[in-house]
């Protein structure tokens, strides 16, 4: 189907169980109806001719095909929630055993792993406690703001970028392996593991 406006009401006549039904639905609906009967791998007409069958009350069909649509909106979106809250972003990090931290856009780590926390205390002197991990700098060579860009666009594969990290008069580089954490937004995070020296 070719775009149209979401919201202006098309009409289209659709052929179902020997019967001709006309609707006039909005764009929105017409898109939805497309991606369900996709879904279920069934034509729109097939679809339309099971509702026409289970039909109860004195709604018309239009009503109940778009209430049927908003329906399996809804579900969908329910799943996806429940998948979403599911996934949590620090318990992948504290799993992994390599070493690894969320990242804020803002450039604060929120979380960091034990794994973390033994690759700085193995390099740096001092940070035996949480209050002098608040006194290391990190800097990454690639602006975190466009890495998480870059990784809203296509997350299909990790973001790598070199970093160096900063405790009193010493530094150290490495590189990190980078993905998107999908269940932090506000702001926009960053899973992060350190995959070697830079």
């Amino acid at each position: 189907m070719s775009e149209q406006d979401p919201f202006t009401p098309h009409f289209r006549a659709i052929n179902s169980g020997g019967k001709r039904h006309g609707f006039r639905l909005e764009g929105v609906f017409w898109t939805a109806l497309e991606e369900v009967t996709k879904s279920d791998g069934v034509s729109v007409s097939e679809y339309v001719a099971k509702l026409n069958g289970h039909k109860t009350g004195g709604s018309g069909l239009s009503s109940y095909l778009r209430a049927s649509i908003m329906q399996r909106v809804l579900e969908h979106h329910g799943g996806m929630r429940e998948r979403i809250e599911s996934f949590n972003s620090r318990t992948i990090v504290a799993a992994c055993p390599v070493p690894g931290f969320i990242i804020s856009v803002d450039k604060k780590i929120l979380f960091q792993n034990n794994g973390f926390l033994m690759y700085l205390q193995t390099r740096f002197t001092g940070l035996d406690n949480i209050e002098a991990l608040s006194n290391i700098k990190l800097t990454l060579e690639t602006p975190l703001l466009g890495l998480i860009e870059e990784m809203k666009r296509d997350s299909s594969r990790p973001k790598y970028t070199s970093f160096t990290v900063g405790y009193g008069e010493r530094r150290i580089r490495g590189r990190l392996s980078m993905a998107l954490a999908p269940d932090m937004d506000e702001p926009p995070a960053a899973i992060a593991f350190i995959s070697g020296p830079s």
